[in-house]
């Protein structure tokens, strides 16, 4: 075959076909048929009681009695009737377009909802696709953005991005296409959809992680004046190294460097930001867990409002590096104060802890709830105003009641059902009463243990041991399940 040019040329070879629909028939209208189905009921009616007009008189005068009694009913019905045509003719372009059904190791299977067995599905296996490439279509009333996923040069699928993953999203897709097909090509731009939500910090960390790889342009830690983000922000100094990266001080920057600023943030302001390093080859699976870490942790901070959890300003990618952006809190954490100044007295902790039962009660109102997995003096940070600070959820989670989870966490904070693979926000509760007993004594309790701070330090009240002692029961049954109760018991301690 060939091709005609713009510039009136004969172009030689094959042109590459582009499959936007599963089958090539025009969708369906049900208007016809609505129709029938309305002419089909008066005949059969008028045939039924042409001999019987009695019959008919007396139905009559029962029917009207009924449609003046609730003729309310009838209106609702006839308006979910209406509103139920106009959406199926609102959705009736649509109906055919390409929809991603399935990804799986081997590759990509599309189809569209309401398939016969005569209609086609379509499918790419990994090694055979060669380019992921996003466009706007401006041709019809609207422009809609789409993406294409080509075969080669000769065959390509186009799915609308509104409608091609109602099914699967476009995250998982392109993670997994990412992962299993590194040699495609990579045009992807954001969503304006993105663009437009109200909080769309985490939502495109992964877009900008498929950016074409090359090398890393940086080696070791960041130093003290170097910038981020177009020069956004400039680094201060370290504030501590871990396994999986470097959490900085900086301060954010305002000037014509800068381009389009979203944070919200004020020229001048200092923040934290934490660093994650990401591997040069996306396609690997360290590099998939390192990217999923800083997805999750994102993606939980940036649903979340809560004075006493530090605040996710933005979060974004660059140089191979992943990078959150959250609020700076200038104090020690709490294991750092106990280190230097010694055991707590109760009526501190208990002012700690009602401020972490405040923290969890918020956790386990939000749907679904989040189990923070990680609750220690580490990641309570104690603010020069008397308050804390709870941060990290690097290992926090959405609970889902069947869902078996990775163990992670400090192995004195620990939760039993949580070792086994099962934590739930009672868990946390138990990382609470843990934390106490640390507050209280200065030593991080026994592994798998019921507290007693008492046991150590007899000057405790007896009141404040009992309540570690329920907050890190093994059963469940026994153990508090409700931060209320907690704090209702906390807050009868040194008033009586």
């Amino acid at each position: 075959m060939s091709a005609p040019r713009s510039d009136g040329k004969k172009e030689t070879g094959l042109r590459c076909i582009v499959v936007e629909t599963v089958a090539n028939r025009q969708p369906k209208s049900y208007k016809g048929l609505y129709w029938k189905l309305g002419g089909g009921f008066c005949i059969a009616f008028a045939f039924m009681f042409c001999t019987h007009q009695s019959a008919l008189f007396t139905l009559w005068v029962l029917l009207s009695a009924f449609v003046a009694s609730n003729w309310w009913l009838f209106v609702i019905a006839a308006m979910l009737f209406l509103v139920g045509l106009s959406m199926d003719e609102k959705n009736r372009s649509t109906r055919g377009l390409l929809r991603i059904t399935k990804v799986d190791t081997k590759g990509i299977v599309m189809g569209r909802p309401g398939m016969g067995r005569s209609d086609t599905t379509f499918f790419i296996p990994w090694n055979m696709l060669t380019c992921v490439e996003t466009g706007i279509d401006e041709a019809g009333k609207e422009p809609h953005e789409y993406i294409i996923l080509r075969m080669g040069a000769y065959l390509a699928y186009k799915l609308r991005r509104d409608i091609g993953f109602n099914w699967i999203d476009e995250q998982t897709v392109m993670t997994k296409a990412r992962q299993y097909a590194p040699n495609a090509k990579y045009l992807i731009e954001r969503s304006a959809l993105d663009v437009r939500r109200p909080d769309s910090r985490y939502t495109n960390i992964w877009l900008q992680y498929l950016s074409p790889a090359g090398k890393r342009e940086r080696r070791g830690h960041l130093q003290a004046g170097n910038t981020l983000n177009g020069g956004r922000f400039e680094i201060l100094k370290v504030l501590g190294a871990g396994g999986q990266g470097t959490a900085y001080l900086a301060k954010t920057l305002d000037g014509p460097s800068v381009g389009a600023i979203t944070d919200g943030l004020e020229s001048g302001k200092e923040v934290a930001i934490k660093e994650y390093i990401l591997p040069v080859h996306a396609n690997d699976g360290l590099s998939a867990r390192l990217k999923d870490t800083l997805d999750n942790e994102a993606k939980i901070l940036s649903a979340i409002d809560h004075p006493n959890i530090v605040t996710l300003h933005d979060c974004f990618v660059e140089d191979h590096r992943g990078y959150m952006v959250l609020e700076y809190i200038d104090g020690p954490s709490l294991r750092a104060h106990i280190k230097s100044t010694g055991p707590a007295s109760d009526l501190l902790v208990v002012w700690w802890a009602l401020e972490i039962c405040s923290i969890l009660r918020y956790l386990q109102n939000l749907k679904p709830p989040i189990v923070h997995r990680d609750l220690t003096p580490d990641n309570l940070i104690w603010q020069g105003d008397r308050h804390i600070k709870l941060f990290d959820f690097t290992v926090a989670h959405q609970f889902e009641a069947t869902r078996l989870a990775t163990v992670v966490g400090k192995q004195s904070y620990m939760a039993p059902e949580q070792v086994k693979g099962y934590p739930c926000p009672a868990s946390d509760i138990y990382s609470l009463g843990a934390t106490m007993y640390f507050l209280l004594t200065g030593e991080d309790p026994e592994p798998l243990s019921i507290s007693s701070p008492r046991s150590v330090r007899p000057e405790i009240s007896e009141q404040l041991d009992q309540i570690v002692q329920r907050c890190t029961a093994f059963d469940l049954k026994k153990r508090y399940s409700d931060p209320k109760e907690i704090e209702k018991e906390l807050s009868t301690i040194g008033t009586g």
